[in-house]
């Protein structure tokens, strides 16, 4: 299987400029840490073909990884993974988090 191509939705840039802003103030390395991991992820999700967990009860076609605290969020097509959004696991998430127009 071909590697995809993934991109990051607005919302999902913004919330690994908050998951680096959030860490960094305690601790700037640890926060540039993270984020590069969850990047890293997001290239093996990419590069896996169709994985993570069905979140159809929130969006169609909508899938879930799990990394380390957070949920990394997005939609796979032959070519190319779109990364939703990136969001803690304690966060309560539902439909609203996915609007139609960033799809």
């Amino acid at each position: 299987m071909r590697r995809r191509r993934y991109r990051l939705s607005e919302r999902a840039a913004d919330d690994l400029t908050d998951i680096y802003d959030y860490i960094a103030k305690t601790n700037p390395k640890a926060a540039q840490r993270v984020v590069n991991a969850i990047q890293v992820k997001i290239r093996s999700i990419a590069a896996l073909g169709l994985t993570g967990t069905p979140k159809d009860d929130m969006k169609s076609d909508l899938r879930a990884a799990v990394f380390r605290n957070h949920l990394i969020y997005f939609r796979v097509t032959a070519s190319h993974l779109l990364i939703l959004r990136i969001l803690h696991g304690r966060q309560d998430v539902t439909s609203k988090n996915f609007p139609e127009s960033e799809i």
